[in-house]
């Protein structure tokens, strides 16, 4: 069956489906494309101008003109060889000509897709270094990728995942640089994907990481510094077409503890911010179930008059340590999801005020005490200092975990929780780097980039 008729059958009733057919002679040409989808002045220069002007009437000289040699258009063009891979180019936004008497047809990309510009980040933002950020078009990701890494070395390797949305996506990775296990194991798994929409960098996740854990083992990045500094690392850059955040493998914990401002200042400054953030992001595991825990069972280990202090400001509270702060705990992760919710020219200001007005009106009506309304409030403050938001997610889930264990046991339930946590941490690997790496197992040159960063020239090496 020709495959302009194949089309029409499937295509009946489709409005937004343009059909334009040029006879010349006893050749007819039949272009099909979407409305609004591709760039007419290329079609009509490319294609139609050609077709109009210039037509062999010895068909085996059309047929090797358009499909062998390639000589007949003046554009790229791409040979489609069943109706199948016919119709998925058509969908993805390509003009597509068929010819009488021809099974096959030509795909040109034409793209006219609607995209917004090159913007500043609004995730991972930083005061020196670069501002540009990914944008929803993977090609447009991909040429930011290729001015920072300007080396013959770099491999694209393509993919279209989801039998309905043929999403687009890219693994990218530096040849002599990164493992070949690690290349050969994600595009296993990239090719095993078999689903009828990818919508997001998230799917892709999903799919290579089937693992019951809170903590991710995918580092996503909207930067293109970011990602190009992991090819150079050795690691592999996921691009998925339709998001700007893409995905980096294998990430350890401490990757997610690391800042892009870490590199754009100095190695003292940035070693200093980098274990306070080390400190603060414990702490926010840990401060609620340590308050819960010494209030209700080690009273004695506070000072005198701190405990006389904490008395007495829970002397007129009806409830618990434990349903205390699980009320606070809530109410913060309610005003946080609200705030994120609410239009973002009135958000911040109605998430700050609102959290005065209700932290104060709580502690004056003897619902909770002013102790654990700093507790909770600074506690949820060192949450944000982790610089990606899935580990910041981890946290918040297991801290409502170990503030039950210690409001069980004390300070032995939060210790036993830290344990589990710690056991969990030594299990996980990403690709097959150990997730606590380089620390255990120790790796001395990765060190240098760990709890602290030593200066450049004792940093980067010529290959990893």
């Amino acid at each position: 069956m020709e495959l302009a008729q194949w089309l029409d059958e499937r295509l009946s009733g489709r409005r937004d489906v343009i059909c334009q057919t040029i006879d010349k002679g006893s050749h007819r040409f039949t272009v099909y494309y979407l409305s609004n989808a591709i760039d007419l002045t290329m079609l009509q220069n490319y294609v139609l101008r050609p077709l109009l002007e210039r037509s062999p009437t010895d068909a085996k000289q059309l047929h090797a003109d358009m499909f062998v040699n390639n000589t007949f258009f003046p554009a790229l063009s791409k040979l489609a060889r069943t109706p199948d891979e016919a119709m998925n180019g058509l969908l993805d936004g390509q003009a597509l000509l068929c010819v009488s008497g021809e099974p096959a047809g030509l795909l040109f990309p034409f793209h006219q897709n609607a995209g917004r510009a090159v913007s500043l980040s609004e995730n991972e933002k930083t005061i020196r270094g670069p501002k540009e950020a990914f944008v929803e078009d993977i090609w447009t990701c991909l040429s930011l990728v290729r001015q920072r890494v300007k080396t013959d070395r770099l491999v694209v390797k393509e993919y279209a995942i989801g039998y309905e949305s043929s999403t687009h996506v890219m693994l990218l990775y530096i040849d002599d640089v990164c493992d070949p296990e690690l290349v050969a194991n994600v595009d296993k798994k990239l090719g095993s994907i078999h689903t009828k929409r990818i919508q997001d960098s998230n799917f892709i996740e999903e799919f290579l990481d089937r693992r019951f854990s809170p903590f991710p083992i995918m580092l996503n990045t909207e930067r293109p510094d970011v990602a190009s500094a992991a090819l150079f690392e050795g690691r592999v850059l996921i691009l998925t077409d339709g998001t700007p955040s893409h995905l980096i493998a294998p990430a350890t914990l401490l990757a997610f503890m690391q800042s892009a401002e870490d590199y754009y200042q100095s190695f003292f400054f940035s070693s200093w911010v980098r274990m306070m953030r080390y400190l603060f992001f414990f702490v926010s595991l840990i401060l609620p179930s340590a308050y819960v825990a010494i209030t209700t069972f080690h009273p004695e280990m506070l000072p005198y008059y701190l405990l006389i202090s904490i008395a007495s400001s829970r002397d007129i509270v009806p409830f618990p340590a434990l349903v205390e702060a699980l009320i606070m705990e809530v109410a913060f992760e309610v005003m946080r999801e609200a705030g994120q919710r609410i239009p973002s020219m009135i958000g911040q200001t109605i998430s700050i005020v609102g959290a005065i007005v209700l932290g104060q009106a709580a502690v004056q009506a003897g619902i909770v005490s002013a102790p654990m309304v700093i507790i909770v409030a600074f506690t949820g403050i060192c949450s944000y200092i982790a610089p990606h938001f899935s580990m910041t997610l981890a946290i918040r889930f297991l801290r409502f975990m170990l503030l039950l264990t210690a409001a069980m046991f004390g300070l032995l339930g939060l210790l036993i929780g830290i344990f589990f946590v710690y056991i969990h941490l030594l299990s996980l690997e990403s690709f097959g780097t150990p997730y606590l790496s380089p620390f255990i197992p120790y790796n001395k040159q990765q060190a240098k980039d760990a709890v602290g960063r030593f200066p450049w020239p004792k940093l980067i090496r010529p290959k990893r």
